[in-house]
């Protein structure tokens, strides 16, 4: 479970959307399968999401730990199938769980990126 801090308003329409720790954020309540996944509340719009919106977790059907074992196990250089049979799922799962972190990455590196200083060596 992250700090309130680590989530920003996944509302679009809102004027804190996607800025962190902005204060607006509170957990108000639990959703999921044996009420184990908080919801976030946005006192800016009034918006309800879960805390998963917005990550490779949205809409998982596989439990959180094994989505976090076919990552790492995949991030270990295991490869589709093999990561598949060692987690106990299929490989056309892997697939999908792997498309879905890849495109996770590339949002959130690009907001990493967006706030790194410039190479002052690369404009000699």
């Amino acid at each position: 479970m992250h700090p309130i801090e680590h989530f920003c308003c996944q509302n679009s329409l809102c004027v804190d959307f996607g800025i962190r720790g902005k204060g607006n954020l509170s957990f108000r309540g639990w959703s999921g399968q044996g009420k184990r996944i908080h919801m976030v509340y946005c006192r800016t719009c009034k918006f309800h999401f879960s805390e998963r919106k917005g990550t490779v977790l949205e809409h998982a059907c596989l439990s959180e730990e094994k989505v976090i074992s076919v990552m790492k196990h995949i991030q270990d250089g295991c490869g589709v199938r093999s990561t598949g049979r060692l987690v106990g799922v299929g490989k056309d799962t892997v697939t999908r769980y792997l498309r879905l972190s890849g495109k996770h990455s590339e949002k959130l590196h690009h907001e990493l990126v967006a706030f790194s200083p410039s190479d002052k060596r690369s404009s000699s």
